[in-house]
Protein backbone atom coordinates (compact mmCIF):
# COMPACT_ATOMS: atom_id res chain seq x y z
CA UNK A 1 0.00 0.00 0.00
CA UNK A 2 1.61 3.40 -0.60
CA UNK A 3 1.87 5.09 2.35
CA UNK A 4 1.81 9.09 1.74
CA UNK A 5 1.41 9.33 5.48
CA UNK A 6 4.96 7.84 5.97
CA UNK A 7 7.18 11.07 5.81
CA UNK A 8 5.22 12.22 9.03
CA UNK A 9 6.24 9.38 11.14
CA UNK A 10 9.51 11.11 12.72
CA UNK A 11 8.11 14.64 13.47
CA UNK A 12 4.42 12.64 14.63
CA UNK A 13 6.73 10.41 17.03
CA UNK A 14 9.18 12.99 18.28
CA UNK A 15 5.78 15.40 19.33
CA UNK A 16 4.02 12.10 21.48
CA UNK A 17 7.51 12.37 23.31
CA UNK A 18 6.68 15.25 24.74
CA UNK A 19 2.88 14.62 25.41
CA UNK A 20 2.13 11.08 25.71
CA UNK A 21 4.61 8.45 27.21
CA UNK A 22 2.98 5.69 26.34
CA UNK A 23 1.93 6.88 22.73
CA UNK A 24 5.85 7.62 22.11
CA UNK A 25 6.51 4.02 23.10
CA UNK A 26 4.18 2.74 20.87
CA UNK A 27 3.86 4.91 17.75
CA UNK A 28 7.03 2.93 16.12
CA UNK A 29 6.94 3.19 12.51
CA UNK A 30 7.13 -0.43 12.16
CA UNK A 31 4.00 -0.43 14.23
CA UNK A 32 1.63 2.12 11.85
CA UNK A 33 -0.03 1.79 8.47
CA UNK A 34 -2.59 3.99 6.78
CA UNK A 35 -5.95 3.04 5.58
CA UNK A 36 -7.06 5.39 2.64
CA UNK A 37 -10.55 6.27 3.23
CA UNK A 38 -12.12 8.88 0.51
CA UNK A 39 -11.21 11.89 -1.63
CA UNK A 40 -12.60 15.36 -2.21
CA UNK A 41 -12.48 16.91 -5.09
CA UNK A 42 -12.94 20.56 -3.57
CA UNK A 43 -10.18 22.87 -2.42
CA UNK A 44 -7.97 20.87 -5.13
CA UNK A 45 -8.46 17.85 -3.83
CA UNK A 46 -8.38 16.34 -0.13
CA UNK A 47 -7.08 12.34 0.71
CA UNK A 48 -8.49 10.75 3.99
CA UNK A 49 -6.55 8.67 6.11
CA UNK A 50 -7.30 6.62 9.26
CA UNK A 51 -3.65 5.30 10.92
CA UNK A 52 -3.53 1.43 12.06
CA UNK A 53 -1.45 1.27 15.36
CA UNK A 54 -0.81 -2.50 15.66
CA UNK A 55 -0.17 -3.43 19.28
CA UNK A 56 0.80 -6.79 20.92
CA UNK A 57 -1.75 -8.77 22.46
CA UNK A 58 -0.36 -8.63 25.85
CA UNK A 59 0.55 -4.85 26.31
CA UNK A 60 -3.29 -4.14 24.24
CA UNK A 61 -5.05 -6.00 26.90
CA UNK A 62 -2.81 -4.07 29.79
CA UNK A 63 -4.10 -0.58 28.61
CA UNK A 64 -7.68 0.34 29.50
CA UNK A 65 -10.53 1.49 26.95
CA UNK A 66 -10.00 5.38 28.43
CA UNK A 67 -6.50 5.08 27.94
CA UNK A 68 -6.72 3.82 24.20
CA UNK A 69 -8.57 6.40 23.77
CA UNK A 70 -6.37 8.93 25.06
CA UNK A 71 -3.29 7.42 22.87
CA UNK A 72 -5.54 7.39 19.62
CA UNK A 73 -6.13 10.66 19.92
CA UNK A 74 -2.78 11.88 21.17
CA UNK A 75 -1.80 10.38 17.66
CA UNK A 76 -4.28 11.51 15.62
CA UNK A 77 -3.51 15.02 17.04
CA UNK A 78 0.38 14.40 16.50
CA UNK A 79 0.04 13.54 13.02
CA UNK A 80 -2.39 16.60 12.24
CA UNK A 81 0.07 19.09 13.54
CA UNK A 82 2.97 17.12 11.78
CA UNK A 83 0.97 17.48 8.31
CA UNK A 84 -0.58 20.80 9.15
CA UNK A 85 1.27 22.68 6.33
CA UNK A 86 0.34 19.75 3.45
CA UNK A 87 -3.55 21.24 3.02
CA UNK A 88 -4.06 17.53 0.77
CA UNK A 89 -3.94 15.31 3.50
CA UNK A 90 -6.13 15.12 6.24
CA UNK A 91 -5.98 12.32 9.28
CA UNK A 92 -9.51 10.90 9.96
CA UNK A 93 -8.46 9.15 13.30
CA UNK A 94 -6.72 6.26 14.94
CA UNK A 95 -7.36 2.51 15.60
CA UNK A 96 -5.90 0.61 17.77
CA UNK A 97 -5.02 -3.07 16.99
CA UNK A 98 -4.15 -6.34 18.42
CA UNK A 99 -1.68 -9.15 17.33
CA UNK A 100 -0.69 -12.10 18.92
CA UNK A 101 3.38 -12.91 18.41
CA UNK A 102 2.30 -15.15 15.58
CA UNK A 103 1.51 -11.58 13.82
CA UNK A 104 -2.47 -12.48 13.64
CA UNK A 105 -4.32 -8.89 13.28
CA UNK A 106 -7.64 -9.13 15.00
CA UNK A 107 -10.51 -8.02 13.94
CA UNK A 108 -11.43 -4.24 13.91
CA UNK A 109 -13.73 -1.98 11.87
CA UNK A 110 -11.06 -1.22 9.77
CA UNK A 111 -9.00 -4.73 9.25
CA UNK A 112 -11.94 -6.34 8.44
CA UNK A 113 -12.44 -4.95 5.46
CA UNK A 114 -10.21 -5.41 2.10
CA UNK A 115 -7.61 -2.60 1.71
CA UNK A 116 -8.36 -0.32 -0.78
CA UNK A 117 -11.76 -2.27 -1.94
CA UNK A 118 -15.11 -0.32 -1.63
CA UNK A 119 -16.89 -1.75 1.43
CA UNK A 120 -20.69 -3.06 1.06
CA UNK A 121 -22.31 -4.64 3.49
CA UNK A 122 -24.84 -7.70 2.28
CA UNK A 123 -27.82 -7.82 4.47
CA UNK A 124 -29.53 -11.15 3.60
CA UNK A 125 -31.46 -14.36 5.43
CA UNK A 126 -29.99 -17.98 5.74
CA UNK A 127 -31.59 -19.27 3.15
CA UNK A 128 -29.67 -17.01 0.43
CA UNK A 129 -26.22 -17.56 2.00
CA UNK A 130 -25.59 -18.84 -1.45
CA UNK A 131 -26.62 -16.20 -3.61
CA UNK A 132 -24.95 -14.08 -0.78
CA UNK A 133 -21.45 -15.67 -1.08
CA UNK A 134 -21.86 -15.80 -5.16
CA UNK A 135 -22.62 -12.11 -4.97
CA UNK A 136 -19.56 -11.90 -2.83
CA UNK A 137 -17.11 -13.28 -4.90
CA UNK A 138 -18.45 -11.48 -8.39
CA UNK A 139 -18.13 -8.38 -6.28
CA UNK A 140 -14.60 -8.52 -5.66
CA UNK A 141 -13.96 -8.35 -10.08
CA UNK A 142 -15.41 -4.60 -9.34
CA UNK A 143 -13.25 -3.31 -6.32
CA UNK A 144 -15.94 -4.02 -3.85
CA UNK A 145 -15.63 -6.04 -1.22
CA UNK A 146 -19.13 -7.54 0.32
CA UNK A 147 -19.34 -8.15 3.90
CA UNK A 148 -21.50 -10.79 4.16
CA UNK A 149 -24.32 -11.12 7.33
CA UNK A 150 -25.13 -14.49 7.80
CA UNK A 151 -27.91 -14.47 10.28
CA UNK A 152 -27.84 -16.06 12.95
CA UNK A 153 -30.83 -17.07 15.78
CA UNK A 154 -28.44 -16.86 18.90
CA UNK A 155 -25.24 -15.24 17.68
CA UNK A 156 -22.10 -14.87 19.59
CA UNK A 157 -21.64 -11.55 21.05
CA UNK A 158 -18.07 -11.20 18.98
CA UNK A 159 -20.70 -11.64 15.87
CA UNK A 160 -22.52 -9.22 16.92
CA UNK A 161 -19.42 -6.90 17.23
CA UNK A 162 -18.45 -7.58 14.12
CA UNK A 163 -21.87 -6.59 12.91
CA UNK A 164 -22.23 -3.41 14.55
CA UNK A 165 -18.55 -2.66 13.19
CA UNK A 166 -19.55 -3.40 9.85
CA UNK A 167 -22.60 -1.30 10.28
CA UNK A 168 -20.84 1.44 11.23
CA UNK A 169 -17.61 1.37 8.87
CA UNK A 170 -19.40 0.75 5.62
CA UNK A 171 -19.80 3.04 2.23
CA UNK A 172 -23.27 1.35 1.31
CA UNK A 173 -25.43 -1.75 1.95
CA UNK A 174 -27.40 -3.77 -0.39
CA UNK A 175 -30.54 -6.18 0.85
CA UNK A 176 -31.45 -9.43 -0.66
CA UNK A 177 -34.79 -9.54 -0.46
CA UNK A 178 -36.94 -13.02 -0.40
CA UNK A 179 -39.64 -14.44 1.66
CA UNK A 180 -38.70 -14.17 5.25
CA UNK A 181 -36.66 -10.97 4.86
CA UNK A 182 -38.92 -8.93 6.97
CA UNK A 183 -39.08 -11.69 9.72
CA UNK A 184 -35.76 -11.49 10.39
CA UNK A 185 -34.34 -10.75 13.59
CA UNK A 186 -31.32 -8.96 12.17
CA UNK A 187 -32.18 -7.73 8.44
CA UNK A 188 -34.81 -5.39 9.00
CA UNK A 189 -32.27 -3.31 11.90
CA UNK A 190 -28.93 -3.90 9.53
CA UNK A 191 -31.16 -1.38 7.07
CA UNK A 192 -32.43 0.73 9.34
CA UNK A 193 -28.96 1.51 10.60
CA UNK A 194 -28.23 2.09 7.08
CA UNK A 195 -30.78 4.67 6.31
CA UNK A 196 -30.12 6.20 9.64
CA UNK A 197 -26.83 7.31 8.27
CA UNK A 198 -28.29 8.46 5.26
CA UNK A 199 -25.85 4.94 3.16
CA UNK A 200 -26.77 4.07 -0.18
CA UNK A 201 -29.06 1.04 0.42
CA UNK A 202 -29.54 -1.44 -2.76
CA UNK A 203 -32.61 -3.41 -2.54
CA UNK A 204 -32.33 -6.26 -4.62
CA UNK A 205 -35.78 -8.13 -5.49
CA UNK A 206 -35.11 -12.00 -5.71
CA UNK A 207 -38.44 -12.65 -4.63
CA UNK A 208 -40.23 -9.55 -2.94
CA UNK A 209 -40.76 -5.73 -3.41
CA UNK A 210 -38.68 -3.04 -1.25
CA UNK A 211 -41.24 -1.75 1.48
CA UNK A 212 -41.21 0.97 3.64
CA UNK A 213 -38.17 3.48 3.68
CA UNK A 214 -36.24 1.00 1.30
CA UNK A 215 -38.89 1.45 -1.13
CA UNK A 216 -37.39 4.59 -1.69
CA UNK A 217 -33.95 3.34 -3.45
CA UNK A 218 -33.65 2.11 -6.92
CA UNK A 219 -34.72 -1.03 -7.08
CA UNK A 220 -32.56 -3.84 -8.55
CA UNK A 221 -34.13 -6.89 -10.07
CA UNK A 222 -32.62 -10.04 -9.88
CA UNK A 223 -35.17 -12.73 -10.59
CA UNK A 224 -33.21 -16.21 -12.12
CA UNK A 225 -29.72 -13.86 -12.66
CA UNK A 226 -26.11 -14.23 -12.90
CA UNK A 227 -24.41 -13.38 -9.77
CA UNK A 228 -21.67 -11.41 -12.19
CA UNK A 229 -24.89 -9.15 -14.10
CA UNK A 230 -26.18 -8.55 -10.38
CA UNK A 231 -22.71 -7.27 -9.31
CA UNK A 232 -21.98 -5.00 -12.30
CA UNK A 233 -25.60 -3.16 -12.03
CA UNK A 234 -24.22 -3.36 -7.91
CA UNK A 235 -21.15 -1.44 -9.33
CA UNK A 236 -23.03 0.77 -11.64
CA UNK A 237 -25.52 2.27 -9.10
CA UNK A 238 -22.81 2.80 -6.91
CA UNK A 239 -21.13 4.52 -9.00
CA UNK A 240 -23.48 6.54 -10.08
CA UNK A 241 -24.98 7.87 -6.43
CA UNK A 242 -23.41 11.18 -5.30
CA UNK A 243 -23.10 9.59 -1.90
CA UNK A 244 -20.44 6.64 -2.86
CA UNK A 245 -19.13 7.93 -6.47
CA UNK A 246 -15.92 9.90 -4.68
CA UNK A 247 -15.56 6.89 -2.33
CA UNK A 248 -15.73 4.61 -5.03
CA UNK A 249 -14.21 6.21 -7.88
CA UNK A 250 -10.96 6.48 -5.35
CA UNK A 251 -10.92 3.26 -4.31
CA UNK A 252 -10.61 1.93 -8.06
CA UNK A 253 -7.51 4.84 -8.68
CA UNK A 254 -5.56 2.67 -5.26
CA UNK A 255 -6.64 -0.36 -6.32
CA UNK A 256 -4.53 0.07 -9.32
CA UNK A 257 -1.55 2.24 -8.18
CA UNK A 258 -1.55 -0.47 -5.35
CA UNK A 259 -1.52 -3.62 -8.05
CA UNK A 260 0.28 -6.53 -7.01
CA UNK A 261 0.97 -8.43 -9.95
CA UNK A 262 -0.08 -8.01 -14.01
CA UNK A 263 -3.30 -10.16 -13.42
CA UNK A 264 -5.08 -7.95 -10.77
CA UNK A 265 -3.87 -4.64 -12.49
CA UNK A 266 -5.90 -5.57 -15.51
CA UNK A 267 -8.94 -6.10 -13.98
CA UNK A 268 -8.81 -2.71 -12.53
CA UNK A 269 -7.98 -1.16 -15.89
CA UNK A 270 -11.55 -3.55 -17.43
CA UNK A 271 -13.09 -1.41 -14.51
CA UNK A 272 -11.68 1.90 -15.42
CA UNK A 273 -12.52 1.38 -19.35
CA UNK A 274 -16.15 0.39 -18.47
CA UNK A 275 -16.52 4.07 -16.07
CA UNK A 276 -15.74 6.46 -19.03
CA UNK A 277 -17.39 8.81 -17.52
CA UNK A 278 -15.03 9.34 -14.77
CA UNK A 279 -13.67 12.78 -13.73
CA UNK A 280 -10.22 13.96 -14.97
CA UNK A 281 -9.13 14.53 -11.75
CA UNK A 282 -9.28 10.59 -10.60
CA UNK A 283 -7.40 9.67 -13.63
CA UNK A 284 -4.83 12.24 -12.95
CA UNK A 285 -4.19 11.05 -9.77
CA UNK A 286 -3.26 7.56 -11.37
CA UNK A 287 -0.80 9.37 -13.82
CA UNK A 288 0.69 11.24 -11.16
CA UNK A 289 1.90 8.10 -9.03
CA UNK A 290 1.84 5.56 -12.10
CA UNK A 291 5.30 5.43 -12.58
CA UNK A 292 5.84 4.21 -8.96
CA UNK A 293 4.41 1.30 -8.91
CA UNK A 294 6.86 -1.40 -11.36
CA UNK A 295 3.85 -4.02 -11.91
CA UNK A 296 2.08 -1.43 -14.12
CA UNK A 297 4.89 -0.59 -16.41
CA UNK A 298 4.35 -3.96 -17.78
CA UNK A 299 3.78 -3.89 -21.50
CA UNK A 300 0.22 -4.82 -21.96
CA UNK A 301 -0.80 -3.01 -18.59
CA UNK A 302 0.91 0.14 -19.97
CA UNK A 303 -0.51 0.08 -23.33
CA UNK A 304 -4.05 -0.29 -22.04
CA UNK A 305 -3.16 2.47 -19.42
CA UNK A 306 -2.17 4.62 -21.98
CA UNK A 307 -5.14 4.34 -23.93
CA UNK A 308 -7.56 5.79 -21.04
CA UNK A 309 -4.61 8.61 -20.82
CA UNK A 310 -4.98 9.24 -24.01
CA UNK A 311 -9.04 9.43 -23.56
CA UNK A 312 -8.81 12.06 -21.12
CA UNK A 313 -6.28 14.37 -22.82
CA UNK A 314 -2.80 13.12 -20.80
CA UNK A 315 0.26 12.74 -21.77
CA UNK A 316 1.45 8.71 -22.24
CA UNK A 317 3.61 6.94 -19.67
CA UNK A 318 6.77 6.00 -21.07
CA UNK A 319 8.01 2.49 -20.65
CA UNK A 320 10.97 2.19 -19.21
CA UNK A 321 14.34 0.95 -20.83
CA UNK A 322 16.89 -0.58 -19.21
CA UNK A 323 20.27 0.24 -19.89
CA UNK A 324 22.53 -1.94 -21.90
CA UNK A 325 25.85 -0.07 -20.57
CA UNK A 326 27.46 -2.97 -18.36
CA UNK A 327 29.08 -1.84 -15.14
CA UNK A 328 32.47 -2.92 -13.42
CA UNK A 329 31.82 -5.27 -10.51
CA UNK A 330 32.84 -4.03 -7.02
CA UNK A 331 36.11 -5.22 -5.86
CA UNK A 332 35.10 -7.86 -2.52
CA UNK A 333 37.96 -8.35 -0.52
CA UNK A 334 38.46 -11.63 1.21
Amino acid sequence: MLEYLKTYYTTARNLLKHRNHVAFELCKSECLSENFDSHDNWNGGIDYFTIVLTVPTNKYVEIEDKEKKEIADAISQAFVEASINNESIQVNGVVIVPYDEEGTVYPTSESMWIIDYFRLFISHISKNKTSAANLQKALLDWGIHGFVAHEDSEPSKEWVSELYNALFSMDALCAILVNGFRSSRWCDQEVGIALGQNKLCIPINKEINPYGFLGRYQVLKAHNLDARYVAQRIAEIIFADDRTHGTYCCNIIRLLLNAKNIESALKVIKILTHFSKMEKSYIEMLWKDYSKNTVLLDGDVLAKANKIFTFYGLSQIQPVVESSVTTAQEELPF
